[in-house]
């Protein structure tokens, strides 16, 4: 080779090394305003070194990562792709599974990872994205093998603990997730996602201040981040400052418009506020957000129970565990609707299983308790219920129940405990029953001054609850529905229909004022051999309300019932036996305690002409002030003195009339006379029934059947006098309630049978 071709070759050498050093300096350039986020001015100049160097697999995978970060993973797996063709590196085999674990192609995410630990077994980075794919893919245990490898090599990965903690929360190991994000959150301060995540596990368990924090830590570093808006939320919820979750929950859902979890939170938020029908709405808009949601038909589940829609709420809660068997709170929802239903095998079966889902879930516990107290099982209550408070000792109903139960047996710290919750806890729904419960307790040891103020407490924020939820008691609407009753049922009404309804003497009702002794006397019915206790049945109401249907007319039920004719009439009553539980073997009756059924005892005379017809009645100074001592579910007049008072003043006047224009159709059953003389009072009630004796009446307390009102506990007791005149404890802080109280002398007499 001759000189001049020496030098040529030399001068082509040196223009090969320049244009290296070029390529070099641009992609150093190029990654450096890549890790500052000029995300635009790196991918340009990652495009110029390819297209001098179209091999270069660093340009091809940093441009692959950028097309990744930028929200285009499908460009990122091609680029990243080419960059293999040219070079084995772990680094991008690990990328590449992320890459495809964006597109959801999370079986060749998997293999990609597992490619790059093929390259590098300690590449903690592959492992980390390989406990991500397997984590969506399901295959959790998996992960969390992956995850623990990866922060074992390399233990200040704050990514790769917050993954791990995911896992750690699936698996149902919330103490070490916990731990987790702990480690995440110390490798790297500012990760506002682990924030988040640790801070939404800790509400979980109940911990809400350190909830708090975090989740408020997560906002300020992560502004856009929907969850943690959606988290903070939560978390402002259950600390009872429902307006600020409202607003959290309004920001998350301006980043997430439709997002079915934020939909369905701030549903939640309006349900606590007591706004049912716009929380169903909103329950509503997250269900179509997200129609596979079991968490979204669990609470509409328990919106709807709250309305007392059970049939429906039944429904959302079978949907809910359609979608997810094991969802703890649809199962113990279901559980209560079960266990009101008298399913209480059932209903014991789905609170177990939602506590082997979720034990901290104190409704689950709590609901075992309940069931167990129904059933006289008090012991077993009592355990269950300290079992709930051991789960949630800040929850304050696991302690309401457990003084419902133990009233003036409840331990002394078990009273201070629920004193000190009483001034503390800031959510509502939880503080009624807590001062219900401390009423009661307290008025079991003669502290009536403090048993008052609490009952007072209680009743104000029940009577709040029945405003927000729009069923506050209507007085007018209510003397006017009595006011007709009394021109409908008329002598001559009696007199026309004489020979209507059906000749059968099944049912036995037993009805009153709330509180009058009804559950007294039906577990005394009860207790004898040939009748079955049926309880408060709703059925009479609901064959009254659908007296139009039947009747084929546009009009008030009350409007239908002059056109009652035998066919008619006899459809009714043959509904409402169809409806009645079947009879036990050797029975041959079956009680109906509703208590409301004293306003319908003209509609019962006309269905049932030879039913025999119980009414209780008791002093009504103290009918007044147990009601407004008593957590009642569904009676809305009893949470003021005005309202208690008017509603014994038609109660009154109603069972007045029916004794003037149906005189000697009841027996009447006077609770202090039943107290003072048991026996006797019994032999009266087995003779108007047309039973012999059965010395089981007098040993009631022994049966076991289930109980479900609010005398659940004093019907497992012998009788006692202690109710009897109670008022007078009462008068001077309910002085104004008593004053109200009608005279007893407006009391209808007649001759007792």
């Amino acid at each position: 080779m001759g000189f001049d071709a020496i030098r040529k070759a030399g001068w082509r050498q040196a223009l090969k090394h320049a244009v290296r050093l070029s390529i070099r300096d641009a992609l150093n350039e190029a990654l450096a305003n890549h890790q500052q986020g000029r995300f635009r001015e790196a991918d340009r100049l990652y495009q110029e070194v390819l297209e001098q160097q179209p091999t270069n697999s660093d340009a091809l995978h940093l441009s692959g990562v950028l097309a990744m970060q930028t929200g285009n993973p499908k460009l990122a797996v091609e680029r990243i792709l080419r960059a293999i063709a040219f070079a084995r590196n772990p680094d991008f085999y690990s990328h590449l599974g992320e890459a495809y674990r964006q597109i959801a192609d999370l079986e060749r995410a998997i293999q990609a990872c597992r490619a790059a630990l093929m390259i590098d077994p300690q590449h903690a980075g592959a492992l980390n994205n390989l406990g991500v794919a397997l984590t969506e893919h399901g295959r959790v245990a998996e992960a969390r093998d992956a995850l623990s490898e990866a922060v074992r090599l390399n233990p200040g990965f704050a990514a790769a603990h917050n993954n791990l903690g995911n896992a750690l929360r699936m698996l149902g190991s919330r103490e070490d997730a916990i731990a987790a994000f702990r480690r995440a959150i110390a490798a790297e301060p500012a990760y506002g996602e682990a924030h988040s995540n640790l801070g939404q596990l800790l509400l979980e368990q109940m911990n809400v201040a350190d909830a708090l924090e975090h989740c408020r830590r997560a906002v300020a570093l992560l502004p856009n981040m929907p969850q943690a808006h959606n988290n903070l939320g939560n978390a402002l919820r259950e600390a009872g400052l429902l307006g600020q979750a409202k607003r959290s929950y309004a920001q998350a859902l301006h980043l997430n418009p439709r997002n079915g979890m934020i939909l369905g939170n701030i549903a939640q938020a309006l349900q606590e506020e007591g706004r049912l029908d716009e929380a169903l709405t909103w329950y509503d808009r997250a269900l179509q957000a997200d129609p596979s949601s079991a968490r979204t038909y669990a609470n509409l589940g328990s919106c709807l129970a709250e309305q007392e829609r059970k049939v429906e709420a039944r429904t959302a809660y079978e949907e809910a565990l359609r979608r997810d068997p094991t969802w703890a709170d649809a199962n113990a929802g279901l559980a209560g609707i079960l266990r009101d239903e008298g399913e209480y095998e059932q209903a014991i079966a789905h609170c177990r299983k939602a506590i082997s889902t979720k034990p901290e879930l104190s409704a689950g516990h709590a609901g075992i308790g309940q069931a167990y107290m129904e059933l006289g099982r008090l012991g077993e209550a009592e355990q269950a219920f300290r079992d709930a408070i051991r789960r949630d000792p800040e929850n304050g109903s696991g302690y309401a129940s457990l003084g419902a139960l133990l009233r003036g047996r409840l331990p002394d710290e078990d009273l201070a405990r629920m004193q000190l919750l009483a001034g503390t806890l800031v959510r509502k729904s939880r503080l009624m029953p807590l001062h219900f419960a401390l009423a009661h307790v307290l008025d079991a040891r003669g502290q009536f001054a403090e048993a008052a103020e609490h009952a007072a407490k209680a009743n104000t924020l029940q009577q709040e609850q029945s405003l927000n939820q729009d069923r506050a008691f209507d007085l007018e609407q209510h003397r006017s529905f009595v006011e007709k009753i009394c021109s409908t049922f008329t002598p001559e009404f009696f007199e026309r229909s004489r020979g209507v309804g059906i000749d059968n003497q099944v049912p036995i009702f037993i009805l009153g004022l709330p509180r009058s002794g009804t559950t007294l006397v039906e577990q005394i019915l009860a207790s004898h051999s040939l009748v079955q206790g049926g309880g408060e049945l709703p059925f009479i109401g609901e064959c009254f309300d659908a007296l139009p249907a039947i009747c084929g007319v546009n009009a008030a039920p009350l409007e239908c019932v002059p056109q009652l004719n035998q066919k008619s009439a006899e459809e009714v009553a043959r509904r409402y036996l169809e409806r009645l539980p079947r009879l036990g073997a050797g029975k041959t009756r079956i009680t109906d305690k509703m208590p409301d059924n004293y306003l319908h005892v003209g509609f019962l005379h006309l269905l049932f002409p030879r039913a025999r017809i119980i009414h209780c009645r008791r002093d009504l100074r103290d009918v007044a002030l147990s009601c407004w001592l008593t957590n009642f579910r569904s009676i809305r007049w009893a949470s003021t003195e005005e309202h208690i008072a008017e509603r014994i003043r038609e109660y009154l006047r109603v069972t007045h009339h029916w004794n003037r224009v149906l005189p000697n159709r009841m027996l009447e059953i006077q609770y202090e006379e039943l107290v003072e003389n048991q026996e006797t009072t019994v032999r009266r009630m087995l003779d108007w029934v047309g039973f012999a004796w059965d010395d089981a009446c007098l040993n009631f307390q022994a049966n076991p059947r289930p109980v479900r009102t609010a005398s659940v506990v004093q019907v497992r007791e012998p009788v006692y006098r202690r109710s009897v005149g109670r008022w007078r404890a009462y008068y001077p802080f309910l002085r104004g309630l008593f004053d109200q109280v009608p005279d007893q002398a407006l009391r209808a007499t007649h001759p007792k049978v």
